[in-house]
C-alpha cells in the first residue's frame, strides 16, 4: 500500500504533557503518519475511511451488476423459480445452523475488539476457538442434512429438493472460511475487507456462479428428470459455494500482514492454546447473546411454512421480491464500527464509544436520505428500463421496492444498537428485547396469513406489503426499547439530530424534484427520440451530479457539518484508497459550502474527551505490540490540549 503523507495543517512532533503518556508511545502530527499508520490508529477515521474504501468498488458491483441483470441474467436465470427453490431448500436449516453457531454468536465485537488492545495472545486463543468449534460443529451439520437429504426429503413436499439440500449439507464444512475476514472486520481493516467482499463478491463468486448455472442449464435441458429450472437451481448452490475457498486464502493473506505487529502467524490461529475456561466463557456468551437469534430462526422457519401452506406461488414472490431488494438494499448502507465499541468501552474509554454512536448515526442519515433520493429517481425509470433489457418479468419486482425501503429504513439504527448492546457486555436485555420482537413478529404472521388470509383475500398487493412489513411492530418495538436501555443504563448517548436527519431531508426532497424534473422533460423524451438504453447513460451521470454536487453540498448549507466533522473527513481521505476520487473533492466542496453557510458549527459533536481517550487506548495498545505504531493527534486536538 502506498505511504501517502496527510497534508493536514500540523505535521511537526507533539509534545504531550508530563506523565500523561507512555515512553513507548511516539506521539506526532497526524500529517506525519503515513497510509497505513493511520489505518493502525484508533479513531472514526477509520470506518469512515473504509466507507469510502468500498465506495468505488460498491459502484463497480454495481455495474458489473447491472451487465449481469440486462444481459446475462436472461441466460442464466430465464425464470424466477431457480432461486426461489434455493432459498426454499435452504430456508428450512436455518434454525439448526443459527442452533449450532451459537457457541461462536457476536464473539468477535465483544472478545477480539477488547483484548486486541490489551492482550494480544488472549486474542488469538479466542480466534483459535472459532475455529475448532466452528470445523467440528461443521462436521456434525453436515452430517445431519445429508442424512434429511437421503431419508426424508424424498418422502414430502421438498423431494425435488434433494441435490440443493446435498450440496448445501457441504456448505457448513469446514465452517470458519470467513474467520480471518471476520476478524480483521472487528479490528477495523476496512480497506483490506472491502478488496476481499469485492473478489469474492464480484470475481470469483460471479465467475463460478455463470459457470456452474450455465453446467446446470445446459446438464437440465438434455437430462428431464432433472429439467431445466432444477439445473439451474443446482448449479447456483455449487456456484455461490466454491468461490469461498478462494476467498479464504485471500483473507488469510491479508490477516498474515496484520498479525505480524502482534508477532503471531496465520499458524497460529490452527493450534489448540486456549484452555477449559475460555471454552465456558465463549460457550456462555455466544448462548446467551446468541440464543435471541435462534429464537428468531424458529419465527422465521414458521413464517416460511406458512407461506408455503397457504400461498402457493410463494417461490415466485420471494425471487421478485429479492430484485426489488437490489435496489431497496442500498437503504442499509451505513458505517460499520467493526469492533470499535468493545474496544473503547471495555478499556474504559465511554467518551470514545459515545462519539462512534453520534458519528454512525450522523452518517447514517446522511447516506439514507441520499439514497431516498436515488431510489426514487430510479424507480420512475425501471419499467422502460426492464423492458429495453429484455427482462419484462422482472417489472413485478417493482412494486416490492418502496414496502422494502420502508422495512430497510430501521436495519442501520438496529444494527447500531444490538452492536453497541452486545459490544457492551448487556446480552441479558439484548435476548428479552429479541424475545418480545420475535413474539410480536410471530403473532403478526399467525394473525395475517392463517387467520385473517390476507393473501387470499387482497392477492398480491398483500403479498407486496406483508413480506418486508409484516415484522415491522416487533423490530421497531426492540430497537425503542435497546435505546431507551442504552441511554438510561449503559451511555448517554449524544446524536446530532440535526446534522443526521432534518439537514438532509432538504437536501433530498431537492434532488427528489431535480430527478422528477430529468425524468419527465429529458429521459421520456430521449427514448421516444433515440431509445432506452442510450437514454439511461446520461441518466446515470445525472444521479452521480445531484449526488455530488447537490446533495452533499446543500446539506452543508443547512448545518450539516461542522470543523471538526470536515477534519474527520479530510483525515479519512487519505486512507480511501480509489475512493479518494470522490472524498477528496466532496471535502473541498463541502468546505467551500460550509463557509457560505450561517449554521455551520452550530450543530456539531464535542470531540474534546473522544480524542484524548484515543490517544490513551492508542499507548495502551503499543505497549502489547512488537512493532509500536507512531500515534497521530489531529490539529483540533492540538489546539485544545497540546
Amino acid at each position: 500500500m502506498p505511504s501517502d503523507k496527510v497534508n493536514i495543517e500540523s505535521n511537526e512532533e507533539f509534545e504531550p504533557q508530563e506523565g500523561e503518556f507512555s515512553e513507548d508511545s511516539d506521539i506526532v502530527g497526524v500529517g506525519s503518519l503515513s497510509e497505513k499508520e493511520l489505518w493502525s490508529n484508533i479513531g472514526f477515521h477509520r470506518p469512515l475511511g473504509g466507507f469510502f474504501y468500498k465506495l468505488p468498488l460498491t459502484l463497480i458491483e454495481m455495474v458489473i451488476g447491472l451487465v449481469f441483470l440486462s444481459y446475462l441474467i436472461q441466460f442464466l436465470y430465464p425464470y424466477p423459480e431457480p432461486l426461489g427453490y434455493r432459498a426454499v431448500a435452504t430456508g428450512i436449516f436455518a434454525l439448526m445452523i443459527e442452533a449450532f453457531n451459537l457457541g461462536t454468536a457476536n464473539m468477535m465485537n465483544r472478545f477480539i475488539g477488547e483484548s486486541n488492545v490489551k492482550d494480544p495472545e488472549k486474542m488469538v486463543e479466542y480466534i483459535q476457538y472459532f475455529i475448532w468449534y466452528q470445523m467440528f460443529t461443521g462436521l456434525i451439520q453436515t452430517t445431519f442434512i445429508s442424512i434429511y437429504a437421503l431419508f426424508i426429503v424424498p418422502h414430502n413436499e421438498l423431494a425435488y429438493a434433494i441435490w440443493i439440500l446435498l450440496i448445501f449439507s457441504t456448505t457448513e464444512y469446514p465452517g470458519m472460511l470467513g474467520v480471518f475476514r471476520g476478524v480483521l472486520d472487528t479490528l477495523q481493516q476496512y480497506n483490506k475487507t472491502a478488496i476481499l467482499g469485492f473478489i469474492s463478491g464480484q470475481v470469483f463468486q460471479k465467475i463460478t456462479e455463470i459457470g456452474f448455472v450455465l453446467w446446470g442449464r445446459y446438464y437440465g435441458i438434455n437430462h428431464p428428470e432433472i429439467g431445466e429450472i432444477m439445473g439451474i437451481a443446482i448449479g447456483a448452490s455449487i456456484g455461490f459455494y466454491v468461490d469461498d475457498f478462494v476467498a479464504t486464502l485471500l483473507s488469510a493473506y491479508y490477516f498474515q500482514k496484520v498479525m505480524k505487529d502482534y508477532g503471531f502467524t496465520v499458524r497460529t490461529c490452527f493450534r489448540h492454546d486456549f484452555d477449559s475456561k475460555l471454552f465456558k466463557e465463549c460457550l456462555s456468551w455466544g448462548i446467551r447473546s446468541g440464543l435471541p437469534s435462534m429464537i428468531w430462526g424458529i419465527v422465521t422457519y414458521v413464517e416460511l411454512l406458512l407461506w408455503l401452506r397457504f400461498v402457493p406461488q410463494y417461490t415466485t414472490f420471494k425471487a421478485l421480491f429479492d430484485i426489488a431488494g437490489t435496489f431497496s438494499g442500498l437503504m442499509g448502507w451505513n458505517i460499520s464500527l467493526g469492533g470499535s465499541i468493545s474496544e473503547a468501552f471495555f478499556n474504559d474509554k465511554r467518551e470514545l464509544a459515545k462519539y462512534y454512536v453520534g458519528q454512525a448515526w450522523r452518517y447514517t442519515g446522511l447516506i439514507q436520505f441520499l439514497m431516498i433520493a436515488l431510489i426514487s429517481v430510479v424507480t420512475m425509470v425501471l419499467e422502460p428500463a426492464f423492458i429495453a433489457f429484455n427482462i419484462e418479468y422482472q417489472i413485478l419486482a417493482i412494486p416490492f421496492i418502496l414496502p422494502r425501503v420502508i422495512r430497510e429504513i430501521q436495519q442501520p439504527y438496529n444494527n447500531i444498537a444490538m452492536n453497541v448492546i452486545s459490544s457492551t457486555g448487556h446480552v441479558n436485555f439484548q435476548a428479552f428485547t429479541n424475545i418480545v420482537e420475535t413474539t410480536l413478529s410471530l403473532v403478526a404472521w399467525i394473525i395475517l396469513i392463517p387467520v385473517l388470509q390476507l393473501p387470499d383475500k387482497f392477492g398480491i398487493t398483500a403479498v407486496i406489503w406483508m413480506l418486508p412489513c409484516a415484522e415491522l411492530p416487533g423490530i421497531l418495538t426492540k430497537i425503542f426499547l435497546q435505546y431507551l436501555y442504552l441511554q438510561k443504563k449503559v451511555l448517554k448517548l449524544r446524536i446530532p439530530f440535526v446534522q443526521a436527519f432534518l439537514s438532509p431531508i432538504f437536501a433530498s426532497a431537492t434532488c427528489v424534484l431535480l430527478g422528477y424534473i430529468y425524468v419527465t422533460f429529458v429521459f421520456t423524451p430521449m427514448i421516444q427520440v433515440v431509445n432506452t438504453i442510450i437514454a439511461i447513460i446520461p441518466a446515470i451521470l445525472f444521479l452521480l451530479f445531484i449526488a455530488f454536487f447537490v446533495y452533499f453540498p446543500l446539506t452543508g448549507f443547512f448545518g450539516g457539518w461542522d470543523d471538526g466533522s470536515l477534519d474527520l473527513l479530510e483525515m479519512s481521505t487519505h486512507i480511501s484508497g480509489m475512493g479518494k476520487t470522490f472524498s477528496k473533492p466532496l471535502y473541498k466542496l463541502l468546505k467551500y459550502t460550509c463557509s457560505k453557510s450561517k449554521l455551520h458549527n452550530k450543530y456539531g459533536l464535542d470531540e474534546t474527551d473522544a480524542l484524548r481517550e484515543v490517544r490513551e487506548l492508542m499507548i495502551l495498545r503499543n505497549k502489547n505490540l512488537t512493532k509500536k505504531v507512531r500515534i497521530g493527534v489531529i490539529t483540533k486536538f492540538d489546539k485544545n490540549e497540546g
